[in-house]
């Protein structure tokens, strides 16, 4: 067979393929695709374009070989990328993703090169389970995930796969006794647990308030600003450009005007980004540092900027006012309105640069409330389409409904599956806002897509996908430089560290706080229960999205942390409480005991975790106590006459007499909210004596549950 010929003595023609062989021959294409212009095998650049559908991808359009210079290498990388995207194997394992072209080709160079560099040259039949072990080894030594070692891992499994289809042969063995990937790549038994970290509360709840008051505050005056400017760009650019007869005067009525509103004149807000400032303004010591907008205030006069800049009179004139009235940052006319946390203007008055950071900064607001509060993922997000937003009305003509249409591409094969996202009104807000933003872009550059790059000081971002984490994390640092400080920075701290934002952080977050901590409130108003329900009611709730399946395996997760909590402080001497207390105690008790940690010791939490993963599986947790759920002695079935029920019903239970409730330290607040509320009903005289007996009977019997949690004694 061909596969047993030296790669040294390999023809440099395939002896599989014809040269003309269309690469692209088994994948999908877009519509109105010339094929007469598909890659062939023989070309050394492989465009694989007209099988991408995904909207955003504009990087990795094509796979480039001519980097690799051995003629056996070359040849061998093009079989292996051309039989993995058309070869139907009988092991039923999928064909390579287009998308993914240049990842696999670029996983291949690097074991070939480690190859080369172990045994002199690139030789299928002097590789042994030796190399690959070293290579594995090598891999596993990089400061990268399982998974990226598994990704790295995967050119020694389909070399072996792909041996039939390979002019040099591939491996002679079969790696590793063909045991898994993941094995080899060090995580030992596969590991379906979501690697991606949580956004830790404090952080997200801080995000997402700013993000939602950028988007429904600050949204206006950005708008308002940008409609602004192009009016004055547009009468800039219809001006004559004949020469001015009465500049003077005409500087000095906008100077006056000014004056009369008591403004100064307009600086810029970030000077040193400024070029093409005369040196007599730029250094004018009256100013402080501070650089004249002379293209703002000679567009706001009717004049062009040349003229004052070639003007010693009437930069003196702008000398002058600046010393007689001050200066105004940014300059230009559209009101700045008040932040009601503050009671102050949110910033000063724009300027075109000041203004074009701010459309970036919203438009990255709009992406953080769009994303969490619909659990949508980057790729769905970025795939939207402007006009995606529907809103139900009611027999009122009001929104009561609002969904968004879309397409899920996840496991959806290359053309993706229509699906639509049932939201909650904030998110309907940023889209319409993302809309907006984008709608002046699209039109400049004829494209259809709803996130756009709004950078385009470049030809090169024009139109090109937006770097969605970047500038998340410019936003965060914008929002510390500007509304925080280095003892108090607006996004709170993690370990002394900022935190690092990335796209896949929002659903994996949602759906662990949907699953576990359902009554806690998101940006201050919206409470987590609210979001589940709206995005259960369509895509979210559906088999095809997979958002449902998620939030379950948050909900197991999320129960064996808080189990752990619970056995954690325990060891401190907080002990549960409710009726269920001594129940779960004497079982932390007993794991305790077989464990037998030493003092001041750390448990393994995964020893922790399988020990009490019996209890862990009913507990589910609650605003005002958490339940180990017992279907037979739940009181909350037996309220509803119910005999057994998959889960409890939190809205009926009775913490102080259900065998299943234990209360904690984090369930006291609203206890102790509800009881001064009481306190405060108390004082109205108008109340009946039978009313004030309630009050006084409903108080006592709360503050009787929790007493023992305030204090703190152990059993």
């Amino acid at each position: 067979m061909n596969a047993k010929l030296r790669p040294q003595d390999a023809p440099l023609v395939s002896v599989h393929r014809m040269d003309d062989d269309i690469v692209l021959s088994s994948m999908p294409l877009r519509e109105g695709t010339d094929k007469t212009t598909l890659s062939r095998f023989v070309d050394d650049v492989w465009d694989m374009s007209p099988s991408m559908f995904h909207p955003t991808r504009k990087a990795f359009l094509s796979v480039d070989f001519r980097a690799i210079s051995c003629p056996v290498e070359r040849l061998t990388a093009k079989e292996y990328i051309f039989a993995w995207l058309n070869e139907r194997i009988p092991d039923r394992e999928p064909r390579l993703r287009p998308l993914s072209s240049n990842t696999a080709l670029a996983m291949l160079r690097r074991f070939m090169s480690f190859a080369r560099e172990q045994i002199g040259r690139f030789d299928m039949t002097a590789i042994d389970q030796e190399l690959v072990d070293a290579y594995a080894a090598l891999q596993r030594g990089r400061s990268v995930t399982p998974g990226r070692v598994g990704v790295c891992l995967r050119p020694v499994v389909q070399l072996r796969r792909l041996t039939p289809f390979l002019t040099c042969g591939g491996l002679t063995f079969v790696p590793w006794g063909g045991r898994p990937v993941y094995r080899a790549s060090g995580r030992g038994t596969r590991c379906f647990e979501n690697a991606t970290p949580r956004i830790p509360e404090p952080v997200i709840a801080a995000m997402l308030r700013w993000a939602i008051k950028y988007v429904e505050v600050f949204a206006a005056d950005i708008f308002a600003a940008r409609a602004e400017l192009d009016v004055l760009n547009q009468q800039f650019a219809a001006r004559p450009r004949a020469r001015i007869e009465r500049p003077a005067t005409m500087l000095a009525a906008r100077i006056e005007d000014r004056r009369r509103n008591g403004r100064g004149v307009p600086v810029w807000e970030t000077p040193l980004a400024i070029g093409g400032i005369t040196g007599a303004l730029s250094r004018a010591g009256a100013l402080d540092g501070q650089v004249m907008n002379l293209r703002l205030i000679s567009m706001q006069c009717g004049l062009h900027v040349t003229t004052i800049c070639k003007s010693d009179a009437l930069q003196s004139v702008l000398l002058d006012a600046a010393r007689q009235f001050g200066v105004e940052i940014g300059g230009m006319d559209t009101q700045i309105s008040i932040d009601p946390d503050t009671g102050l203007p949110w910033r000063e008055r724009f300027d075109a640069l000041s203004l074009a950071r701010e459309e970036r900064h919203l438009q990255a607001a709009a992406y953080v409330v769009c994303a969490y509060l619909t659990g949508m993922r980057d790729g769905e997000v970025q795939a939207l389409r402007p006009g995606c937003l529907k809103r139900g009305l009611n027999a009122d003509g009001k929104p009561e409904r609002f969904s968004v249409e879309g397409i899920i591409w996840k496991d959806r094969g290359a053309r993706g599956e229509p699906a639509e996202w049932v939201t909650i009104e904030p998110a309907a807000h940023a889209l319409e806002v993302a809309d907006r933003l984008s709608a002046r872009l699209r039109a400049k550059v004829g494209d259809g897509r709803l996130w756009m790059a709004l950078d385009d000081r470049k030809a090169s971002n024009v139109g090109g996908p937006l770097q969605v984490a970047r500038q998340i994390n410019r936003f965060r640092d914008h929002l510390d430089g500007r509304y925080g400080s280095s003892a108090s920075p607006t996004i709170p701290r993690v370990d002394g560290e900022a935190w690092r934002f990335n796209t896949r952080q929002f659903r994996r977050t949602l759906a662990w706080y949907i699953a576990n901590r359902p009554f806690g409130a998101v940006a201050g108003k919206i409470q987590y229960k609210h979001a589940s329900v709206a995005m259960f009611d369509g895509y979210a709730g559906s088999s095809a999205s997979g958002f449902k399946q998620e939030v379950e395996q948050e909900r197991a997760l999320g129960q064996l942390d808080d189990i752990v909590d619970y056995y954690e402080a325990r060891r401190r001497g907080q002990n549960p409480r409710g009726p269920a207390g001594l129940r779960i105690a004497a079982e932390l008790n007993r794991v305790d005991h077989e464990l037998s940690p030493l003092a001041g010791q750390i448990v393994d939490r995964k020893r922790v975790k399988a020990m009490l993963g019996h209890l862990a599986r009913t507990l589910h947790v609650g605003y005002l106590n958490d339940c180990f759920f017992e279907p037979s002695t739940a009181l909350c079935l037996k309220a509803s006459n119910e005999t057994f029920g998959p889960a409890p019903v939190l809205s009926r239970c009775a913490p102080d007499r259900c065998p299943n409730a234990c209360i904690g330290e984090r369930h006291l607040p609203p206890w102790e909210a509800s009881i001064a509320e009481a306190e405060e009903l108390l004082k109205d005289k108008r109340l009946s004596s039978l009313q004030r007996e309630a009050l006084h009977h409903d108080n006592e019997r709360k503050r009787k549950l929790i007493a023992p949690v305030k204090s703190g004694d152990a059993r």
